[in-house]
């Protein structure tokens, strides 16, 4: 990872976190079904508020088509959040991109990866020895400075049961947790990641 952007991480995390690891997340590919992990907008916290720059929105179009950093707001589909575990069996069966209410653990998580800014945006999820937290960092131009950043929602660590590679040919991963929902997020930098979580199940192994 670039080092002005590992410094920008660390700078959000309370003095007594010490960083293990971080990765990035965006919001996973969609295919208009019940089981997508489309976020209602609603539901999405708005960061960065008031770093706006000239020449954001026009930034933002051009990245959302590389899926990396964002300005524009994910178009929710027909997403069916529920916490019924005839669902669950369905979607395992499926492979759906997520299983959980709004307010389970998955789809806090999702919440917290699909967020609103009026700048341009780069999510990361950073481990540290006692949280998972969510940390959003401004996406500047080479010769721009003062990037503005700001710390997010966290989970612990045993919160996380399991991770998954959702698809061989697409960096989309699943995000198990403890109360059994799940939540899928794309990874473009998928090595930073599985060098965290070694033991990520493959797209060949059933969702647990």
């Amino acid at each position: 990872m670039d080092p002005d952007l590992m410094a920008s991480i660390v700078s959000a995390l309370p003095a007594n976190e010490r960083l293990v690891g971080a990765f990035e997340v965006g919001r996973a590919l969609s295919d208009r079904r019940e089981d997508d992990a489309d976020v209602p907008p609603d539901r999405q916290p708005k960061v960065l508020v008031g770093h706006s720059r000239p020449g954001d929105r026009r930034r933002g179009f051009f990245s959302f088509l590389f899926e990396t950093a964002t300005l524009t707001d994910p178009k929710p589909g027909p997403v069916k959040a529920t916490g019924d575990p005839a669902a669950r069996v369905k979607r395992q069966k499926k492979n759906g991109r997520f299983f959980g209410t709004w307010e389970s653990l998955a789809g806090r998580w999702l919440a917290a990866g699909q967020p609103h800014a009026e700048t341009g945006v780069i999510t990361f999820v950073a481990l540290t020895e006692y949280q998972l937290r969510f940390v959003y960092v401004q996406n500047i131009r080479g010769s721009e400075t003062g990037r503005a950043v700001e710390s997010g929602a966290c989970f612990p660590p045993t919160a996380l049961a399991w991770t998954r590679h959702r698809a061989g040919g697409r960096k989309e991963f699943q995000f198990g947790f403890a109360d059994g929902s799940w939540g899928t997020l794309m990874i473009p930098r998928d090595k930073e990641f599985l060098a965290l979580f070694p033991g990520t199940l493959t797209h060949k192994d059933p969702i647990p």
